[in-house]
């Protein structure tokens, strides 16, 4: 009877000892306005971080990891949209299927080939400007994106921020000039041939796109369309030249002229469509390259790809 109240006694006392010890694997911390919660189960652990700064707890992360999988959420994130440049999270076969969640394409590196345009949409119209269309370009780098879900994770509204130059090459030994308050097209000065003749401009965008992501076979985002507008703030323009000196014969390269009287705002419509990190772009702006009355009455469009990072 001594020997079973002994074995009763230690039995009691074990089994409370494992709950204290299951009891302490479930830590609290908080730390700079946030509450950590650790709980150590035996098949898995699980971490979750909870805001503190609105009136309601407000999830920010969580983990649970096993053996065998691992599972993560960043809710703050997926709330705002925002990336960080160049560290953007990728669709994988094993990341859990989120409703409200979707990957934007807007930042990135983009090639394009530059041409011009008139006010009714016919492509390739210069106007007075002997473009040198296989030439032209345009580059951009956007560095910053974001994307708003709506109905779902099909649907969302991007917005973000890059840089775009334009390079416009002309031929023709031309080059343009700005006198008396108009920006227009003249020859070459007598006895010097042009080996460069280039107007470049640079623009701070800020797009405003609808972005389509259809769910195609088993979760599979990888395709998208957007289309809108961005909207570009001219913070550059200059004009380059190159000829070899009729005198001297040495090469010769400077800025002959800044401003132009090319318009300080910009808005191009803009439509891509691709497939994972690479996609195709097609761009037009109604509104004019000079401003109006200022110079020649030409709008830019182009056609390029982009590569999303």
């Amino acid at each position: 009877m001594k020997r079973l109240k002994t074995f009763l006694g230690a039995l009691i006392c074990s089994t409370i000892l494992i709950a204290s010890a299951q009891e302490a694997t479930d830590t609290t911390v908080r730390f700079n306005q946030k509450t950590i919660y650790i709980n150590d189960s035996i098949e898995q652990i699980t971490v979750r971080v909870m805001d503190e700064n609105s009136n309601e707890y407000k999830k920010v992360y969580e983990g649970i990891f096993t053996d065998e999988k691992s599972y993560e959420q960043f809710n703050v994130r997926q709330e705002i949209g925002f990336h960080i440049p160049f560290v953007k999270r990728k669709c994988t076969k094993n990341r859990y299927y989120k409703r409200n969640y979707m990957i934007p394409h807007w930042q990135g590196f983009g090639f394009g080939f530059l041409t011009l345009a008139d006010d009714n949409f016919n492509i390739g119209q210069t106007g007075d400007i002997p473009l040198n269309k296989g030439k032209s370009n345009e580059i951009m780098l956007n560095i910053l994106e974001g994307i708003m879900p709506i109905g779902g994770n099909v649907f969302g509204i991007t917005s973000g921020f890059g840089l775009n130059w334009r390079n416009f090459h002309l031929e023709r030994n031309s080059h343009l000039l700005q006198q008396d308050a108009i920006t227009k097209v003249y020859d070459a000065p007598a006895g010097i041939t042009y080996r460069y003749s280039r107007l470049r401009t640079l623009h701070l965008t800020i797009p405003l796109l609808l972005e389509l992501q259809p769910v195609l076979g088993r979760n599979n985002q990888n395709f998208y369309v957007t289309a809108g507008v961005v909207g570009g703030w001219n913070v550059m323009a200059t004009y380059r030249v190159k000829y070899d000196d009729p005198t001297t014969g040495k090469k010769v390269s400077f800025v002959e002229s800044r401003g132009l009287q090319t318009n300080p705002l910009t808005l191009d419509i803009i439509v891509q469509i691709g497939y994972g990190d690479i996609g195709f772009y097609a761009k037009y702006s109604p509104i004019g390259v000079f401003q109006k009355g200022k110079g020649p009455r030409v709008n830019a469009a182009s056609l390029g790809c982009m590569i999303n990072l």
